[in-house]
């Protein structure tokens, strides 16, 4: 089943603002017909109630007071005729005037319709219908009791004075609400055209997938400018996750990158001996021995680099690391405990870490960068490593300071800009390793939003010092 497709706002606004009038336009319509129609039949009592108090409207003469008629023939209006002293009246087409006594009519004036017109119950006015019409009475009380005078018009002028009124506001207000709904239409679109604005930026992001684009906020409604504040607020979250997104996968590329870089060489090796093994039985036991020994060495070398490789894919997703409050003071002297039962032979000092470092950050990332700096000293360096912790505040923000320095040979001043890189050793180095601690020490400063200097030691070595803020 084909769902139905909802109006557009425009046609809503429209249908809305058309209703609005339709029900404005009806209910004064059917107020004025209302009034009208008040109007006239009040106008036409009020004529019935004139004529009552004219001449016709007069107690009529009795008999034996002057009227040569005998007694018994009815009462006769003023003037010697019926509705004598105001003919003209009498003689309007529509209207008459009659004489009730005792229940009968005795004399009658006017258009009188030729069917039976009932004999009125009491005086005041009064609707008939009568000869297949509406007529409007007054009755008034004249002369001795039971005689009344009766006033009579026909209700048809009225009415059709009233139906023409209202045909005429019902055809004015067909065409008010048909115009209604042509300006509602017009104007709905100028009050509509910031939201169309809004429309077409958004669908210019949205095909050109550029995300770092924003719709405009200004000179425009205000619920158009909220609603373009929520559209670039979702965009700038959509922007960022794209962003995570993208980190992640270069960070999934570039660990498959260093994985095939890096471990062909070792595993090569180790097959090599291996095979050595498998195809010499008889192979001397000191070169048996020396063979696998080399292949333990590679085995340790390989899961070094693949956990540095692994800390380094960690850190370039970092938005997504776990962070917490911790003291970097505790992490610091955690590592060197484990750095001096490591190579119990190196001197491995610790000074200036009396006071508890709070920091915010990863746990883990911020061990891998202590570690790796003292175990960079340890192996490129000589017999004595000093690590240093301390408060940093000589540009204006709180932080701290970790620094690392050794009595080793030091780094030449053209490699200091490269010995952050994957992989990059020193051109003077001579021992063993992959090249990628410095690489992690510089990530997880990065991460932690600080930055990593080197420099000459006071003891003639290498001198490493990271600078991490207090809060991020």
């Amino acid at each position: 089943m084909k769902l139905r497709r909802p109006l557009s706002i425009r046609s809503r606004v429209t249908i809305a603002a058309t209703a609005a009038v339709a029900v404005v336009l009806i209910a004064g319509g059917a107020l004025t017909v209302a009034s009208f129609a008040s109007r006239e039949r009040s106008s036409l009592d009020h004529e019935l109630e004139r004529r009552a108090q004219g001449p016709a409207g007069r107690e009529p003469e009795r008999p034996g007071f002057g009227d040569e008629r005998p007694p018994g023939q009815g009462a006769r209006f003023p003037g010697g005729q019926p509705g004598g002293g105001d003919p003209g009246l009498l003689a309007e087409s529509g209207t008459f005037v009659r004489v009730i006594s005792g229940g009968a009519v005795v004399e009658s004036a006017g258009d009188v319709p030729s069917q039976g017109f009932p004999v009125p119950r009491g005086t005041g006015l009064e609707t008939v219908n009568a000869a297949g019409h509406s007529w409007r009475t007054l009755t008034v009380s004249r002369g001795p009791a039971g005689t009344a005078v009766q006033f009579a018009a026909d209700l048809r002028p009225v009415d059709d004075r009233i139906e023409s009124m209202r045909t005429r506001v019902a055809l004015i207000s067909g065409v008010g609400v048909g115009l209604a709904a042509i300006l509602a239409s017009l104007l709905s679109g100028l009050a509509l055209e910031p939201l169309s604005r809004l429309r077409r930026a958004v669908t210019g992001v949205s095909s050109t997938r550029d995300l770092s684009r924003r719709v405009p906020e200004e000179h425009a409604a205000t619920e158009v400018d909220e609603l373009a504040g929520s559209v670039n607020a979702m965009l700038g979250r959509l922007e960022v996750s794209a962003g995570e997104t993208e980190h992640a996968l270069e960070a999934t590329r570039r660990f498959a990158a260093d994985v095939g870089h890096e471990l062909r060489t070792p595993l090569t090796s180790i097959r090599a001996n291996l095979d050595a093994i498998s195809r010499n039985p008889s192979m001397p036991e000191a070169e048996r021995r020396a063979a696998l020994d080399d292949v333990a060495r590679e085995h340790r070398e390989l899961v070094a680099v693949l956990d540095a490789l692994q800390a380094l894919a960690r850190g370039d997703a970092g938005t997504a690391l776990p962070r917490e409050q911790l003291d970097l003071g505790e992490v610091v002297d955690a590592a060197v405990e484990a750095a001096r039962r490591r190579h119990p032979e190196v001197r491995i000092e610790l000074v200036g870490a009396t006071e508890a470092q709070p920091l915010t950050g990863w746990p883990d990332g911020l061990r891998l960068l202590v570690d790796n700096l003292i175990e960079n000293a340890v192996r490129h360096g000589g017999s004595h490593v000093q690590v240093g912790l301390g408060a940093n505040s000589s540009d204006g923000a709180a932080g701290v300071v970790l620094s690392v320095e050794d009595d080793g040979p030091g780094i030449p001043e053209a490699d200091r800009d490269r010995i952050f890189d994957r992989f990059a050793r020193g051109s003077a180095a001579t021992a063993p390793g992959s090249g990628l601690g410095l690489a992690l020490v510089a990530q997880q400063a990065a991460l932690h939003g600080g930055r990593v200097e080197v420099a000459d030691s006071p003891a003639g070595g290498a001198r490493f010092v990271v600078r991490l803020p207090v809060e991020r």
